[in-house]
């Protein structure tokens, strides 16, 4: 009996990932069992810390409203970050401008862009500036690096705000890199703080190709600020396949995904 239940939260769990929301009804059509059993199941879901129960189902736990800062975020899923990473940076080509958004996972590209040549880094993360800094200083990277200076968020170690957004206006970019709260079919790829989303949007405005890279804990994921449509992004890199859901549309809009 502990298996078919096993079974059964796993594949609520799977649903989430895909949906970022259930409900009690359509999980009790779909299992074929009573809603008591699926509210009981979302319960003990709940208590393992692995969704948020509403009235009716369950989210996907997130941060909600608040992102946690630059700092907390960075170890956590470092390593499944370290492959998206590694995977993310086997994108670049020489000759290439590339921009680099504000986040714990894009930070992770830079540590291996060093057998790339002449590339030119359009950076608004402080984090990634004094990355940067450090392989510069080793000789590990011979690029240019770029700074779009502006207003500091200190808790994401980023800049935001108009004079990021001017500085922009300065270039063309070959591929833009872009670090993101959540990502859904049905709401496009999100953020949780209005200025960074907003120069993400930017930054995906000026580029030729757009690459999201996301652990499996954003996908199904909706924060605050929408960033953009999901036909937006030229590829996505995650930890994780395809969620089998997503397959249609991605192919509908011509969106690779990668596992890394």
């Amino acid at each position: 009996m502990n298996n078919f239940i096993d079974e059964r939260k796993n594949l609520i769990l799977n649903e989430l990932n895909n949906y970022g929301k259930v409900s009690v009804a359509q999980l009790a059509k779909k299992f074929g069992v009573t809603t008591e059993t699926i509210r009981r199941d979302l319960y003990a879901l709940e208590g393992e810390h692995k969704l948020k129960r509403i009235h009716g189902g369950a989210i996907k736990i997130s941060f909600d409203k608040q992102e946690p800062s630059h700092m907390q975020r960075r170890d956590v899923y470092r390593e499944e970050k370290q492959k998206i990473g590694r995977k993310a940076a086997s994108l670049v080509n020489d000759n290439e401008v590339i921009a680099i958004d504000a986040g714990t996972t894009t930070c992770e590209i830079l540590y291996h862009l060093k057998d790339k040549k002449n590339i030119t880094l359009l950076l608004n993360s402080v984090a990634a500036l004094n990355i940067m800094i450090d392989l510069k200083n080793k000789g590990v990277f011979d690029g240019k690096i770029i700074f779009l200076g502006g207003e500091i968020n200190t808790d994401q170690l980023s800049c935001i705000g108009p004079i990021s957004e001017n500085l922009l206006n300065n270039f063309y970019v070959d591929k833009a890199f872009i670090a993101v709260g959540g990502i859904n079919i049905q709401n496009g790829i999100t953020g949780f703080d209005i200025n960074e989303a907003n120069l993400s949007k930017k930054i995906m405005e000026t580029s030729k190709e757009v690459v999201v890279v996301a652990d499996h804990s954003k996908i199904g994921v909706r924060n605050f600020y929408k960033i953009s449509e999901i036909q937006d992004v030229n590829i996505i890199v995650c930890d994780e396949e395809t969620p089998n859901e997503w397959k249609d549309t991605l192919n509908k809009h011509e969106i690779i995904w990668i596992k890394a």
